[in-house]
This record gives structure tokens, C-alpha cells and sequence, in this order.
């Protein structure tokens, strides 16, 4: 069976050597098999392992929801327990969402109605919405 050094794991998935040792200590990756000299030795499934943790935090996972879909795929779990951390994830982005919209509406509003000259005591729209002043 063909393994990679860490060093190797890190230049074919992208992810530093740091950051794969953390994802053993947090439980996402598995311990590797060490050597005679304890140096770590991965097979090649880490690759596409790593790869999966890279695109779950592109999309939004926690590293404990990344845990939770692995324990699934690992132990060949329940689709609907996939389906429903897919579920959960997708509501919350859909508020995260929703909260940028108004900040990103009350944003635009302050820009246009900033003059964006003169003293600040004489009152920032800006400052006052992210203050809560704004009306």
C-alpha cells in the first residue's frame, strides 16, 4: 500500500501540515500509521478526505457538522441524518442571508444620505445607523 509522507499529504491537497495535524487532534482526520522513527504516513483516501473537509468549510459546515457528515460516511449512516445537517445548514445561511440583506440595505441608504464632507458633530449617518440611531 502506497502512503504519503505529511509533507506530501499537504502538497497534493492544499492544506498545510499545521492544519492536518489539527484535524487529527479534532477527530476529522484519522490517526495515520507511524513509522519505526513515529514519523506519520497517510494512505492516498487522505487525499480525498482532506479535499471533502476543504469544500464542507467553503460551504459554510462547522468543523463539527464536517465530523458529524465523516462519522456518516464512515460508518455508511443514514442519508436523512445527512439530509437533515444539509437541512439545518441550509436554513441558518438562509438568516445569515436575510441579516446581510438589511445590513447591506441600511449600508446603502447611509452612503447615499452621507455628504461625506464636514465635521462629524454634525451628525453621521453612517455612525448613527451602526450606532442603532438610524430611523
Amino acid at each position: 500500500m502506497q502512503t504519503l509522507s505529511i509533507g506530501e499529504l499537504s502538497g497534493l491537497s492544499g492544506v498545510s501540515s499545521q492544519t492536518i495535524r489539527y484535524y487529527e487532534k479534532e477527530k476529522l482526520m484519522p490517526a495515520p500509521l507511524r513509522t519505526d522513527s513515529n514519523y506519520r504516513r497517510y494512505p492516498m483516501e487522505a487525499v480525498a478526505r482532506l479535499e471533502f473537509i476543504v469544500h464542507a468549510k467553503q460551504w459554510g459546515f462547522t468543523l463539527d457538522e464536517i465530523r458529524e457528515l465523516l462519522v456518516l460516511q464512515d460508518a455508511n449512516g443514514d442519508r436523512a441524518q445527512a439530509k437533515r445537517i444539509a437541512a439545518e445548514k441550509l436554513h441558518k445561511i438562509r438568516e445569515q442571508i436575510k441579516h446581510l440583506s438589511r445590513i447591506e440595505s441600511v449600508l446603502s441608504k447611509t452612503l447615499a444620505e452621507c455628504a461625506g464632507e464636514g465635521p462629524m458633530h454634525e451628525g453621521c449617518p453612517i455612525i448613527e445607523a451602526i450606532a442603532g440611531k438610524e430611523e
